[in-house]
């Protein structure tokens, strides 16, 4: 289930990005345009620097560290995703009228005033 959602956040956010893309050649504006620039040269020397420092750097250590993000975050989303089950769960019970219920405790006006005024009612005689 979580492959399956992962699928749909990632192909919306692609056809976004993509829309968004065109957007900006049909209008002929582009949004940021120089931080764009600026953010890609960052990333790059970023990149260069890492591959200078770092001798073991290639793909399978980027693939363990996205497969560690993706579980810890897929970990992070099941436990949101278990205290919304608890809650609804919860709320579901009491909707359903699967509570304890306690005998003669009401927290409804009216059904107080109904109580109180039956109590008010003589109750008729038994004929023998």
């Amino acid at each position: 289930m979580i492959s399956i959602s992962a699928f749909i956040i990632s192909l919306s956010g692609i056809v976004s990005l993509l829309y968004f893309r065109l957007w900006e050649h049909r209008n002929g504006v582009r949004i940021l345009g120089t931080q764009r620039v600026r953010l890609d040269a960052t990333v790059a020397s970023l990149y260069m620097h890492l591959e200078r420092r770092v001798p073991t750097l290639d793909h399978t250590l980027f693939f363990r560290i996205y497969h560690i993000t993706v579980h810890y975050f897929a970990l992070i989303v099941l436990g949101i995703v278990k205290i919304i089950e608890r809650k609804m769960v919860t709320l579901l019970e009491y909707v359903r009228g699967k509570r304890e219920v306690r005998r003669g405790v009401t927290r409804s006006e009216f059904l107080k005033q109904v109580a109180q005024h039956k109590e008010s009612l003589e109750k008729p005689a038994k004929d023998a």
